[in-house]
């Protein structure tokens, strides 16, 4: 038997939202009832192969991903597929089980998993080569199915097996619900051995519980696995974490379970004996702010926890009703700000595009947003509303579906659609849902869509200019319409072809862009604090000065620093002289305070990017030694040079020789990494050279 499971490939295209490198939970757990069973099945973990793909550079390289995922498989012998599904890579998942079908008709196909187990009689009924659909919590299901298919001599009739869809003859039969599986103690560590990559992972996920006891409208998470909230007991979390830490050597673990805090007493029980266990893990999991307090909190950062995931969903008062999540915004950003002061980073999740909303909603999501990047831990996330299969939302607005092919990234996070995907969504939209779009009532889902490029590219680009532009202006939205007007009258195209092909605001156009609006129209037109807003204008500027024709040759880089060695500015440095307070700029922005209290000043700031994409930056505040003593960095002079020729100037500094505070100053500016030492001077090359 052969089972597989992936995420939607394309996730790993241009997105740094989902790591592929984990092991696939789903399938290794029912992998592992097998196991017990006496059963050995293999596993194919396909999202490995997707970067196999990507990196395969042989002569027989297959044209594309389908046809090199079924040559792998179609290498394996088995009788039974068995295929774990989700709503982002269902049609290429149904595309792989109809190849392998042609391939060997005789393979049983069997689907799982959440998209298959909702949608399981329209797949049926339109894909043949389906044979069947295990649905919901799978683990007693499965074995006994899989008994049935393979023992000829077995007494279990399918029609006595609780939670399976199947074929009789032409009739599509859909047996009862099995029961939730109510003592999870019971099941088994998954079988992650059985992962062959298992080497590559620095994380394992290890689900602790199912069940949410909420209702909201857009979640799918109720239909799967009910709303009985079910944890595992402290004890088996902690004894399975250390299984994974002993055998496998990881000790990052993903506590798997959609609201993990929503039974206080374990989560207390749980944290309590982690400490007493007297072993280190650091762990994430998900909650709601309305089912975590700031003692709890508190403890599960002392107990290891380093993230967790909130779905808040909206910033408006009125949807937080509509979609009946009822959470309250202010105790949610308590509760936020809390976990950033522990030092636990937070993912913030907010969906737009609900069909009932207004302006003023999107507003006050747009603006709750931005509001959370003053924290250092938080990472806001914004997506498009799906109509996921079997949801509340799904089932009031199925019949007015529309395909305009403005994609979710709650169900799909490539940016293009493969051509046989759509052909297979058009035809199937019972199926496929998720591709859909429900009809808004106040803006169209291309402003929304718009509108979530926008905020995301700026948080990823722009984030103190994103928040200064909150405090300044009050109203995010309203600089995005009048970014909109101004992009439009330079005939600023959001589709313009490039030849990376890369989307408008994923592209460096959309920041130089950005920056020329917000030079010349937002400072001069709307700006309430010109000086502030000029001064972070600028700073942001700094990292879009066209690169040199000329670059350093190739040259010994040395680790040590010495009197001999000759300096040079690193690569990524750059310096910028301002008319105002930096440290109380960032102050304010993180207080939310006036604008007008950053106080004017003459300071030098060292912005380092510290890697490739230059999304992370080290900021130093330079003294004016450490100014003049940069500027003599050039790569010609060695140290003692530089030395030299400072202490002409003067011969002490509060009765320390010169020379020791410039042989201290620049060792500092290299253990800051604001400039690197090389064995022999430095020469500059054209680029081309290179």
């Amino acid at each position: 038997m052969t089972m597989t499971d992936f995420c939607d490939p394309k996730l790993t295209l241009g997105s740094d939202r989902k790591d592929t490198r984990v092991p696939s939970l789903g399938v290794l757990s029912l992998a592992a009832i097998l196991c017990e069973n006496g059963i050995t099945p293999q596993v194919v973990n396909l999202n490995k192969l997707f970067r196999d793909f990507l990196e395969y550079n042989g002569n027989d390289k297959p044209s594309d991903l389908l046809t090199f995922i079924v040559k792998h498989i179609t290498s394996l012998s088995f009788d039974i597929l068995g295929l774990s599904t989700i709503c982002s890579s269902y049609p290429l998942t149904l595309r792989i089980a109809r190849e392998i079908k042609k391939f060997n008709p005789n393979v049983k196909i069997i689907l799982g998993g959440p998209q298959a187990s909702v949608v399981d009689v329209p797949t049926m009924k339109a894909f043949p080569f389906v044979d069947f659909v295990v649905r919901g919590e799978a683990e007693d299901t499965f074995l006994l199915l899989f008994k049935a298919l393979s023992d000829t001599n077995s007494s279990t009739e399918l029609e006595l097996i609780t939670g399976i869809t199947y074929r009789k003859g032409i009739e599509i039969i859909r047996n009862p619900n099995a029961p939730p599986i109510f003592d999870l103690d019971r099941l088994p560590l998954p079988a992650y051995y059985l992962d062959p990559n298992l080497r590559e992972y620095e994380n394992f996920s290890l689900e602790v519980g199912r069940g949410c006891p909420f209702n909201c409208t857009f979640c799918s998470t109720s239909e799967f696995f009910n709303r009985k909230h079910r944890l595992k007991s402290p004890q088996k979390m902690i004894e399975q974490m250390k299984f994974i830490k002993d055998r496998y050597g990881i000790y990052n673990i993903t506590l798997v379970h959609d609201n993990f805090t929503a039974n206080r007493k374990k989560v207390v029980e749980f944290c309590e004996a982690l400490l007493n266990c007297e072993e280190d893990f650091f762990w994430s999991c998900s909650a709601r702010t309305d089912q975590i307090d700031d003692k709890l909190i508190a403890l599960m950062a002392k107990a290891g926890c380093r993230g967790i995931f909130f779905g808040v969903e909206t910033g408006s008062n009125r949807l937080q009703q509509v979609i009946n999540k009822k959470l309250n915004l202010y105790d949610a950003v308590m509760r936020i700000k809390c976990a950033d002061q522990h030092g636990i980073k937070t993912a913030v999740a907010f969906i737009i595009a609900f069909p009932e909303e207004t302006k003023d909603d999107l507003k006050g999501t747009v603006n709750f947003f931005v509001d959370l990047l003053r924290f250092n831990n938080v990472e806001p996330q914004l997506s498009l509303l799906a109509p996921l299969a079997g949801t509340q939302l799904h089932l009031m607005y199925k019949d007015k579906l529309l395909l305009d092919h403005i994609y979710s990234d709650m169900s799909y996070q490539g940016w293009k659609q493969d051509s046989s995907d759509i052909e297979m969504i058009q035809a199937n939209p019972e199926v496929f849902p998720n591709f859909y779009s429900i009809p808004t009532s106040h803006m169209g889902r291309s402003y929304f869509k718009e509108v979530r490029d926008f905020v995301v590219a700026m948080q990823a680009r722009f984030r103190w200019l994103h928040l200064a532009l909150l405090q300044d202006s009050g109203d995010i939205l309203n600089v995005f319409d009048k970014w909109k007007i101004w992009k439009t009258s330079r005939l600023i195209d959001n589709l313009y072809s490039n030849a990376d092909d890369i989307p408008y605001y994923n592209h460096r156009q959309f920041v130089e862009d950005f920056i020329e609006f917000s030079r010349t129209y937002y400072s001069n037109e709307m700006a309430r604090e010109k000086r502030v807003i000029s001064s972070i204008i600028e700073i942001e500027n700094l990292f879009l000065t066209p690169k040199s024709d000329l670059a350093i040759e190739s040259h010994e880089k040395l680790g040590s620093f010495s009197l001999t060695s000759f300096p040079y500015k690193s690569q990524g440095l750059h310096v910028a002289r301002l008319n105002i307070d930096y440290k109380e700029l960032i102050r304010c922005l993180r207080d939310k305070k006036d604008l007008k209290q950053v106080p004017n000043d003459n300071v030098t700031i060292a912005f380092l990017e510290t890697n490739r994409e230059g999304l992370e930056i080290d900021v130093r505040i330079l003294s004016p030694l450490s100014e003049e003593l940069l500027n003599m960095c050039n790569g010609s002079c060695t140290v003692s040079d530089i030395i030299f020729k400072s202490s002409l100037l003067k011969a002490q500094v509060n009765g320390i020789p010169y020379e020791k505070v410039c042989y201290f100053g620049l060792s500092r500016l290299f253990e800051q990494g604001l400039i690197e030492v090389s064995s022999q001077p430095i020469k500059l090359v054209s680029n081309t050279n290179i």
